[in-house]
């Protein structure tokens, strides 16, 4: 269980289903109907993946410099790195820029975004693992590599939406995106990442005649909610609004058993895991929203991209991926704290020694 009984299905995706359902209902009634509340979404879903920004950085951090000294590469030098890289492009775009510095810039937030599917997908996949060990569904080796890497097809049809040559999106004033495929691309893509889902749906009925019980909540949501923002939008627009904040709240479920497992003391009330959700959240909004737009406002030139915006999306992002793929693996102290507690797991069969468990790469 990671948070609760009957809550953890719909944290890890099934709440995702239902939204697109209902999103695909109105869109087929009435497809012109805007969507109400736009602006209560908006700040919902920055403040829980603020949180999950947060709490990544709680979990990676959380022991100060020795977690540094464990893992120097990820959380020291590679930090050290790209705050100096991003740090050099800001500054020859305040003292006058150029093309070259706008081309760089640009392609550092089309790289976030060539991994931000990829990311999503293998969240998706530790946290179905992590629900079938947790209701005692062992799956093979075989059986897991399916459910790995079948869903890549939707990372190529993700990451397309930024290389294809009809594309037209920017950030920050920053363009987005690669023109190296076919604008033709998207629909194969699509094709080929639907046909995908026939092999996992045979590992999930196979799985489930061997143990003679339906799959549990765990292990199917994650994929029914991937499958359909990423292979069946109803909008690219909403995928891009709703998307991050569904991805949050799996990570929160799972990082919320985290940090109870990690816990000296386990009987920590609502109270306490309340805290941590609240500074996480503060702490995210304030480096994703309030410090680079308070920059921007007081530091950058009126009339040109949003330098500090791009800047601050770049390293939270791609830091948060580093940080995920170091601290969710199987034979990390997370996963194996998880398994010492009550009521928790032991590493799932058939997982190889070090492979991701919940891993962002």
């Amino acid at each position: 269980m990671l948070v609760a009984r009957g809550l953890d299905g719909l944290l890890v995706g099934w709440l995702a289903v239902i939204v697109w359902v209902g999103f695909y209902v109105v869109h087929q009634l009435s497809p012109s109907t805007s969507v109400p509340g736009l602006m209560v979404i908006y700040w919902t879903g920055a403040v829980l993946t603020a949180a999950h920004f947060g709490l990544s950085y709680h979990l990676a951090y959380r022991d100060g410099l020795a977690a540094v000294r464990k893992r120097p590469l990820v959380l020291g030098y590679a930090p050290a790195l790209l705050i100096a890289v991003l740090t050099v492009f800001t500054l020859m775009s305040l003292a006058g820029g150029g093309a070259a510095t706008q081309r760089s810039t640009s392609a550092l937030i089309t790289t976030v975004y060539l991994l931000t599917t990829w990311h999503y997908i293998k969240q998706a996949y530790g946290v179905a693992r992590l629900g079938a060990a947790y209701a005692g569904v062992k799956l093979t080796k075989t059986e897991a590599d399916v459910l790995r890497y079948g869903l890549y097809p939707l990372w190529f049809l993700g990451a397309a939406q930024v290389l294809v040559k009809t594309a037209n999106y920017r950030l920050a004033g920053f363009r987005v995106g690669f023109a190296l495929l076919p604008g033709d691309a998207l629909p194969v893509l699509r094709t080929l990442a639907l046909v995908a889902a026939i092999p996992i749906v045979v590992v999930l009925t196979s799985a489930a005649r061997r143990h003679h019980r339906f799959p549990p909540s765990g292990l199917l949501a994650p994929y029914v909610a991937a499958f359909l923002w990423l292979g069946l939008p109803t909008n690219a627009a909403l995928t891009l609004l709703l998307l991050a904040p569904f991805h949050a709240l799996q990570y929160l479920a799972v990082g919320h058993r985290a940090e109870i497992a990690l816990a000296e003391d386990t009987e920590k009330d609502l109270r306490w895991w309340a805290n941590i959700f609240v500074g996480a959240a503060c702490g995210g909004l304030l480096l994703s929203r309030w410090v680079p737009n308070l920059l921007d406002t007081h530091v950058h030139r009126s009339g040109g991209p949003l330098l500090f915006a791009a800047a601050f999306f770049v390293f939270l992002n791609l830091h948060h991926y580093l940080i995920d793929a170091a601290i969710w693996r199987s034979s990390g102290e997370l996963i194996k704290a998880m398994g010492r507690k009550p009521g928790a797991i032991a590493a799932p069969a058939g997982t190889p020694t070090g492979s991701p468990a919940l891993s962002s790469t």
